[in-house]
């Protein structure tokens, strides 16, 4: 009596090679059964936020430039306040035509207040924020008295002006003629924006009114050189 053929023989396609290698098709079976159970077991990543950090160690005499920052993602549990980002390009109109908005400014070209070490997170508070920083990086803030106070009373922040400064009259060279008429005031900076306009208890005892304006440098030196022999006004603008 002829023995029975072994059952796998009885078998054809893929279950015979199913039957042949089911101990290495049980073994990947259990090596993804376990990665699935990690998987599920692991955590979901923390939400993080991208924040500027200092590529190097930094001193506060010369101002930021790109070389000395990089970036870092960071856990949003241990962002501080006041965090840094890397400046992004500005968003795309919408569908309804609204003007994009434009990306707040970043720390290039601004000075530290203090010294930082390599990989401190920089916050706002590490900046030297320069008060004439909004109407450009190469403008100064320039305290001017004007001698009508009742024209400063006129302004805010915001407000745009002229200084004009004008010479008093003479005495024909002190012969005791009649007063020289006064010539026209000469216009010593042009379309310059407010930064602050004193209280009336800051100004000081000075005569006129004080405020504060941002300007270039040279515009600066030529207000510092009228402001001790002429008489200073303000034109409004807007």
């Amino acid at each position: 009596m002829d023995k029975a053929p072994p059952p796998y023989r009885h078998r054809r396609g893929p279950l015979r090679l199913l039957d042949r290698y089911r101990r290495a098709v049980a073994a990947v079976l259990a090596a993804l059964a376990a990665i699935s159970a990690v998987l599920v077991l692991r955590p979901p990543p923390e939400p993080g936020t991208e924040v500027l950090v200092a590529a190097r160690d930094l001193d506060a005499a010369s101002p930021l430039s790109g070389d000395d920052l990089t970036s870092l993602l960071l856990p949003d549990r241990v962002v501080p306040d006041g965090a840094l980002r890397p400046k992004t390009t500005a968003p795309e109109a919408d569908s309804a035509g609204e003007a994009a908005l434009s990306p707040p400014p970043g720390p290039v070209g601004l000075l530290l207040n203090a010294p930082v070490r390599r990989g401190e997170v920089l916050t706002d508070a590490r900046l030297s924020d320069p008060p004439a920083l909004p109407y450009g990086p190469d403008l100064v803030a320039v305290p001017v008295r004007v001698a009508d106070p009742g024209a400063v009373g006129l302004l805010a922040p915001g407000s745009r002006v002229d200084v004009l400064a004008a010479t008093g009259p003479g005495d024909l060279g002190g012969l005791g003629g009649p007063p020289a008429r006064a010539g026209p005031a000469v216009e010593v900076v042009g379309d310059c924006p407010v930064l602050a306009v004193p209280a009336e208890d800051d100004r000081g005892g000075e005569g006129g009114a004080l405020v504060l304006i941002a300007a270039t440098p040279e515009e600066a030196r030529a207000l510092a050189g009228h402001a001790t022999t002429s008489r200073l006004s303000v034109t409004i603008r807007g």
